[in-house]
C-alpha cells in the first residue's frame, strides 16, 4: 500500500469547505477561537476516520504532514521518533504533533480517547484520560504524555497543572529543556488567582532545587512571564535578569525569545545600560529569524534615544537599515525605514530622510501605526525645509 504524505484530505461531498487539509492552518491545528463551523466539522471527520485509517498501525499527524501506517519508536531531546510507512525514521517536535492514535491496546485506549478529545477541544475530558495513562506509563511514554497533559492543561486554563507538567517535561530524561522551551504555557490570566499562586510556588520550589543551567533558565523565563502577565510587581526586577540572559542552545525557542523581547523592551524603556545592550546583542545573534527584525528595531530605538555624538547616531541607524534592507518584504521593514529617517534627521540630512519616509509610506506592508508616525515625521521634515 502507498500511504499519502500530505495531511488527510476530506472529499468535497463530506466537506462543505471544499477539499483541503482537515482544519489545519499554516501553524498547525488552529485554536478553537480561530476555527469556523466548517473547520470544526472537518476536524471531527478526521478524528472519526482515525480508527479506520490506523487499524494496524499508529497514526501521527503533525502540522506539516500526515503519517498513517507509522510506528512510534521513542522520544529523544524533545522530538518524537517514529518509523514511517516507508521504513524511514522520522522526527517531529512535540509542539508540532497534532494527533497520535496508537495501536497498542491496554492503557493506550485511554490515550487514544484523550487525543480525540483534545483534537475536538474537549480539554477537560482529555486531561482525565491523559492522567490515567500517565500513572501507568513507563519509559519515554511518561515524558510524551506529560507533554500532552501540559498542552491540554494550558488550553483548559489550568495554569498550575500546566506548570506542574512543564516541570515534568523539563526534567524528563527523554524530553528535557529542548521540549520544554517549545511548550511554555501561553494561556496565563491577566490577574492573580489561586492557580497563579500555585504555579509561582511550584516554580519557586523547582528553582530552589538542584537544577541544571538550562532548567534554571527556563524556569526563570516562565516565572517572569507569569509575573508580567498577571501584573505582579515582582516582574520589574525579574525583567532585568531575563533581559540579560544568554540562553544555552538546548533552551532556545521562538517562545523563549518572545518573552525575552518583552523583558528587553521593559528594561530599555527605563534606561539603556551596557549589560542590557549585551543581552540584546546575544539575542540578535541567536534568536529565530522570525524575531530578528524586532530585536534589531529595539536596538535601533535604544541607541538612537541615547546617541549624542554624530558617530553614535550613525551607529544607531545601522539596525534600522538592516531591517529595511534584509527584510524588505516584511511588515517591519517600513518601521526600519522610518527609524533610519529619524537618524538622518538628527544628522541634518533632511532630504534623504524625506526619501526614506516616502519609501516607508509607499511600502505594501505598511501598518497603520507606522503610517501615522511616518506622516507626522514627513510633515516635520518638510516644515524644517521651508524657509
Amino acid at each position: 500500500m502507498i500511504y499519502p504524505k500530505s495531511p488527510i484530505q476530506i472529499p468535497d461531498k463530506y466537506n462543505p469547505c471544499g477539499t483541503r487539509a482537515a482544519g489545519f492552518g499554516p501553524r498547525g491545528l488552529k485554536p478553537a477561537a480561530q476555527r469556523g463551523p466548517c473547520q470544526v466539522f472537518v476536524i471531527v471527520c478526521l478524528v472519526a476516520l482515525m480508527p479506520v485509517i490506523s487499524a494496524r498501525a499508529d497514526q501521527i499527524v503533525t502540522n506539516k504532514s500526515n503519517y498513517p501506517g507509522a510506528k512510534i519508536v521513542g522520544l529523544h531531546d524533545g522530538r518524537l521518533l517514529f518509523r514511517g510507512a516507508d521504513g524511514q525514521i522520522q522526527k517531529a517536535w512535540l509542539d508540532e504533533v497534532e494527533l497520535m492514535i496508537v495501536d497498542r491496546g491496554g492503557i493506550f485506549d485511554d490515550f487514544n480517547q484523550a487525543e480525540r478529545f483534545f483534537a475536538q477541544n474537549e480539554h477537560e475530558r482529555a486531561i482525565l484520560r491523559y492522567r490515567r495513562t500517565f500513572r501507568l506509563s513507563e519509559d519515554f511514554w511518561r515524558d510524551l504524555i506529560a507533554a500532552r497533559l501540559l498542552l491540554a492543561c494550558d488550553a483548559a486554563g489550568q495554569l498550575d497543572n500546566a506548570v506542574l507538567n512543564f516541570i515534568r517535561v523539563l526534567n524528563g530524561q527523554f524530553a528535557g529543556p529542548p521540549a520544554a522551551a517549545r511548550l511554555i504555557p501561553r494561556l496565563i490570566p491577566d490577574k492573580r488567582n489561586s492557580r497563579v499562586q500555585r504555579a509561582i510556588e511550584q516554580l519557586g520550589t523547582a528553582l530552589s532545587g538542584d537544577a541544571g543551567e538550562a532548567q534554571r533558565v527556563l524556569l526563570s523565563v516562565l516565572r517572569y512571564e507569569i509575573l508580567r502577565r498577571t501584573g505582579d510587581k515582582r516582574a520589574t526586577p525579574a525583567a532585568t535578569k531575563i533581559a540579560t540572559l544568554s540562553f544555552p542552545t538546548s533552551a532556545r525557542s521562538q517562545r523563549v525569545y518572545e518573552i525575552q523581547l518583552h523583558a528587553l523592551r521593559k528594561v530599555l524603556e527605563d534606561h539603556v545600560q551596557p549589560t542590557e545592550l549585551d543581552g540584546l546583542d546575544h539575542a540578535i545573534r541567536n534568536c529565530p529569524d522570525g524575531l530578528l527584525p524586532d530585536f534589531l528595531l529595539l536596538k535601533g530605538h535604544a541607541l538612537l534615544r541615547t546617541a549624542s555624538a554624530r558617530e553614535d547616531i550613525i551607529r544607531a541607524s545601522w539596525p534600522f537599515l538592516r531591517v529595511a534592507i534584509h527584510f524588505r518584504d516584511d511588515p517591519r521593514a517600513p518601521e526600519g525605514l522610518y527609524g533610519a529617517a529619524l537618524a538622518l534627521e538628527r544628522l541634518g540630512r533632511t532630504d534623504k530622510a524625506i526619501e526614506l519616509v516616502d519609501e516607508c509610506l509607499a511600502h505594501k506592508r505598511l501598518t497603520d501605526q507606522t503610517r501615522s508616525l511616518a506622516e507626522e515625521a514627513l510633515a516635520r521634515f518638510r516644515s524644517a525645509k521651508t524657509p
